[in-house]
């Protein structure tokens, strides 16, 4: 094995453990975020502890940290934790807070649920290759893999140089943020499938033919800011066929909401849900610093 050879195997290495610690962390986060689903899901019982702690006649005096009551919708009789501090009529209105964040928090908590789940799956799907690699390695198979590797880990490692070479995409930053842009439709199926994180932003000219935009955003981070996305839709608009209108429409969506039906054609994809803004085609020469040549 010569020293290319072996500086290209140790960077594959390196890829594959940094997959394996963003695969415990995200299941450690998947566990934490259904115990807070669990949890956002118990607004019945508290509004039932809340019923029955006003139901007791006369009130409990405070001083008491828990104490058993019965349950006057179940009919069971249960431990219930109490505010010392205050009766338990008192007590009974903290439960009713419960209920209402507990209501509020459960369509939040689901949705958060809801995209990890779709992060694990995209895992997943990557597990896959890996174990197909381990059985049948090759050169060709390996390159594929890296990509898919690099693509997915950017999203959790941002502050981290896992690429070895300059992507074959329009590159160009604003404010911090780095843009890439897809130069033909092959190019837009490996940009938005295989180099795009589910965090980052995907964007598209609405009803004209042109390349694929992704604004590089780290799960959990704060979203790009309204101008941020404002120009990245410009650049839609100039690298389609729209560059000549005065307005046009651009889709914008998380990456995770953008799949490929199976045989469709290379560029075409289809869109989970978005969101639509209206600008005007900019030159990216007026807005960027090119981070990579053209």
């Amino acid at each position: 094995m010569n020293g290319t050879e072996r500086s290209n195997t140790e960077h594959f290495d390196t890829l594959l453990r940094k997959f394996r610690s963003v695969s415990q962390k995200l299941s450690r986060k998947l566990e934490k975020q259904e115990e807070e689903l669990k949890e956002s899901r118990m607004q019945l019982w508290y509004k039932q502890i809340g019923d029955s702690l006003l139901a007791i006649s006369p009130p409990l005096s405070r001083g008491l940290s828990e104490t058993k009551i019965t349950n006057i919708h179940s009919k069971t009789v249960e431990s219930v934790s109490l505010n010392p501090k205050l009766d338990s009529r008192e007590n009974a209105q903290l439960y009713y807070k419960k209920a209402k964040r507990s209501k509020r928090g459960e369509s939040v908590n689901s949705k958060k649920v809801e995209m990890t789940l779709e992060e694990m799956r995209i895992l997943r799907e990557i597990e896959t290759e890996i174990e197909q690699y381990n059985k049948q390695p090759d050169e060709n198979r390996r390159s594929a893999l890296e990509k898919r590797l690099t693509g997915f880990l950017s999203g959790y490692l941002p502050g981290e140089n896992l690429r070895k070479e300059k992507t074959p995409y329009r590159h160009y930053t604003l404010e911090g943020w780095d843009i890439y842009i897809g130069k033909s439709d092959t190019q837009n199926d490996e940009l938005s499938t295989r180099f795009a994180s589910p965090s980052d932003i995907w964007l598209h000219v609405a009803g004209h033919s042109g390349s694929h935009v992704v604004i590089r955003h780290s799960a959990n981070a704060p979203y790009p800011p309204p101008e941020i996305i404002r120009e990245a839709a410009s650049m839609a608009v100039w690298f389609s066929k729209a560059k000549h209108c005065t307005f046009a429409e651009v889709h914008y969506t998380e990456a995770r909401y953008v799949h490929k039906r199976r045989g469709a054609p290379a560029g075409q994809v289809i869109l989970d849900r978005y969101k639509t803004i209206r600008v005007s085609p900019k030159s990216p020469q007026d807005l960027f610093r090119t981070s990579s040549p053209d």
